[in-house]
């Protein structure tokens, strides 16, 4: 992913969730990564983060057709994420009421 001109990236995410009732939820999510020096280290050593060594924000929106899981088409979601390797990212999310 490359950088903008100021220094952050902007990811746009959609991946499909299949759930352990078989029900299918779209994911979309765009934020904004600032990859500090921390965060560039740590993601060539292939090591973890911790939460304040980068700038990682995203929003987090779903969309189902499944009835168990349709609040989720109605609910907006705010995230922070940090590395736990090179390979891999840990988020906390939000439910915004």
């Amino acid at each position: 992913m490359a950088r903008s001109p100021d220094g952050f990236w902007r990811p746009d995410v959609r991946v499909q969730l299949v759930t352990d009732d078989d029900a299918i939820i779209l994911l979309h999510y765009t934020g904004l990564v600032e990859p500090t020096d921390r965060f560039s280290a740590a993601a060539e050593t292939n090591r973890q983060t911790d939460w304040a060594d980068q700038y990682m924000r995203m929003i987090f929106r779903f969309d189902t057709g499944a009835k168990k899981y349709a609040w989720l088409n109605t609910s907006l979601f705010i995230a922070r994420g940090r590395l736990i390797s090179a390979a891999e990212l840990e988020y906390e999310i939000y439910r915004v009421y």
